[in-house]
């Protein structure tokens, strides 16, 4: 395929409709719209209105519970409905203007109702328990039960005050580095395939990491890990204010670390973490063949960071018109019954999808909800393999927001991000195996290549994932000890990480720089959930192809739970249990599959002339 240029990239108007998301079903018109920010005033002053009167009884806790969700619930709805309808042309300043009042709105809204938390947590411990156990309160009951849970560390009310105000200040380290990272660094020209001197961006970055010419790899890596090498003083320093603030914050309410409060949010056990580090540690001999395989398809003596991503065989030059995607995505989930596929059906059919790229439009693809209305999705279609799996993923995610929303009441729909990526995941594991039975049964290249993206997204997803929470464990260890966090201890750390989890690959300055690049380290304790939502859904798909009826129904019933209860509880319930780590195991043994078939095709010279 050529290049899209600025003169093929149509309008919105140009579009078919059926091409397009329908967010009439949030709101039918810009001034149904414009009503409902007109009426958040009297929301929220009947919220207000509860402040002080939460105690009194069970049934003005219920009046007052549901007033604050309703504004919540309001405000949720202005604020997507106008950041979709700002992504459809970034360039409209009407839209933009009403996302910027939607997001006022938002703000003016917490801070009205920040009375909530504190006023049920400085009640009476017997005055609680009592609204929790009284059937009026049954549906507030899991949100009740988490505030007692985090009684023992909510501090007084004037210390409280106190750190609601710091927590402009403690922003700084994150977004001094966002500044400095988007805006201020320059990475310099590099070469492209076609020899032309180009200027290289993130965007441009990511893509020579899949070229096939090394010298490009190589180059835009160098030029890439010189910006930061350059900055390693002003980065460092940044990085360890963010760890210092984190354990700081962990300190003045009572925890015995920063990792312990990060998961504590979701009620995680600390020993979920170290089981995932101990479990992909242990499965080093795989992870050591799949380096291995990538080293003698590449045809390099040594292994190093930018040969990781590159394809190790090219995908078929073929174009998949949307809607042929449509149906391999359904085919592919097809595992997760008829109900989950003719409801997904139902929802291509009805516009959930806004497909195609338009002058203005945000890049990239998201699957986004309001409670209510049937979720939608971003794309920007160009009809590649990947293309498909995107759509795949959106989906995933998109009938989680379904079947949530549509089971439980707007409090409890939400889901946390320790459950997000399982359903989005689960699809994409499902495609790749269908595809292997149908499209690349008779194609050893085609089967490689399948293979070989679901490796590249393991490896990437798993073990890479899990060396950043190693490292970041180690770095807040460090601080916790009392010592200091300097370029050159950062720089060893970092290096030790990559020599652990991606073992034989070469580490040099342009490597141990490396942690100075992840955007993620200032959400501290983050990363995790990566690696154990893709081993989750890995567990699932297993579950759902070798058990069937039992399996399927266990995972939709996780998927309808939305936020109902703690995510470790939904996801046992669906068959996974983190608490061990067996389903990490599981994972490294479907990975230790795909390499062992990966191997057998290389033997066969499915590589020559590749």
């Amino acid at each position: 395929m050529t290049a899209t240029t600025l003169a093929d990239v149509p309008t919105r108007e140009q579009l078919a409709l059926e091409d397009t998301w329908d967010l009439t079903t949030i709101y039918s018109s810009e001034d149904a719209w414009q009503a409902e920010f007109e009426a958040i005033g009297d929301l929220l002053r009947s919220a207000v209105a509860f402040r002080g009167r939460l105690g009194e009884s069970a049934e003005v806790a219920r009046q007052g519970l549901e007033a604050v969700f309703a504004v919540y619930l309001a405000v949720s709805r202005l604020a997507v409905y106008a950041s979709l309808r700002r992504d459809e042309d970034t360039t409209n300043t009407e839209a933009t203007a009403r996302y910027e009042r939607a997001v006022a709105a938002s703000i003016q809204a917490g801070e009205a109702l920040a009375f909530l938390q504190p006023e049920i947590l400085t009640l009476p411990a017997e005055t609680l328990r009592g609204l929790i156990a009284d059937p009026a309160l049954a549906t507030y009951r899991h949100i009740l039960e988490d505030l007692e849970r985090r009684r023992a560390h909510v501090r007084s009310q004037e210390v409280e005050e106190v750190l609601a105000q710091f927590s402009d200040v403690t922003r700084s380290p994150s977004e001094a580095f966002g500044a400095l990272d988007n805006a201020d660094l320059s990475y310099g020209t590099v070469k492209d395939e076609s020899d032309q001197e180009v200027t290289l961006t993130k965007a441009r970055y990511g893509r020579f990491m899949e070229s096939r010419n090394r010298d490009v790899r190589r180059n835009s890596h160098e030029a890439m890990s010189k910006a930061y090498l350059d900055h390693g003083y002003t980065l460092a320093s940044l990085h360890g204010s963010s760890v210092r603030k984190d354990v700081v914050a962990a300190r003045i309410r009572g925890y015995d670390s920063a990792r312990q409060e990060a998961l504590f949010d979701d009620n995680i056990e600390e020993a979920v973490y170290d089981g995932l580090l101990e479990a992909v540690q242990a499965s080093r001999p795989v992870i050591e063949r799949y380096l291995a395989l990538r080293k003698r398809a590449l045809g390099v003596d040594e292994l190093r960071r930018y040969d990781l991503r590159v394809p190790l065989a090219p995908e078929p030059a073929r174009h998949y018109d949307y809607r042929e995607a449509v149906d391999i995505v359904l085919d592919g989930v097809g595992a997760l019954g008829e109900r989950y596929t003719s409801d997904l059906r139902r929802g291509f059919d009805s516009r959930w999808v806004d497909v195609h790229e338009t002058k203005g439009k945000r890049s990239g693809a998201y699957s986004w909800g309001v409670y209510g209305a049937p979720p939608v999705m971003l794309m920007n279609w160009n009809g590649t393999l990947s293309d498909v799996f995107t759509l795949a993923h959106e989906a995933g995610h998109a009938m989680h927001t379904y079947y949530a929303n549509a089971a439980q009441p707007f409090h409890n729909a939400g889901y946390p991000i320790f459950l997000a990526e399982i359903a989005s995941t689960v699809n994409e594991v499902l495609l790749t195996w269908r595809l292997l039975e149908t499209e690349a049964a008779d194609d050893p290249v085609a089967r490689f290549g399948l293979l070989n993206r679901f490796a590249d997204g393991f490896d990437g997803t798993i073990t890479s994932q899990a060396m950043y929470a190693d490292f970041e464990h180690r770095t807040h260890a460090t601080v916790e000890a009392g010592q200091p966090l300097t370029l050159d201890l950062l720089n060893d750390l970092f290096g030790t990480a990559v020599e652990t989890y991606s073992p034989g690959v070469v580490v040099d300055e342009n490597v141990r720089i490396g942690w100075a690049r992840v955007p993620h380290f200032y959400r501290a304790f983050y990363v995790y959930q990566y690696a154990t939502g893709l081993s989750a859904a890995i567990n699932i798909a297993t579950a759902v192809r070798d058990e069937g009826d039992a399996a399927r129904e266990r995972y939709l019933g996780m998927l309808a739970a939305g936020g109902s209860d703690y995510p470790m509880t939904l996801l046992r319930e669906a068959g996974v249990d983190l608490s061990s780590p067996e389903p990490i195991r599981v994972a490294f043994r479907e990975f230790d599959r795909v390499i062992t078939e990966m191997e057998a095709l290389e033997r066969a010279g499915v590589l020559e002339g590749a």
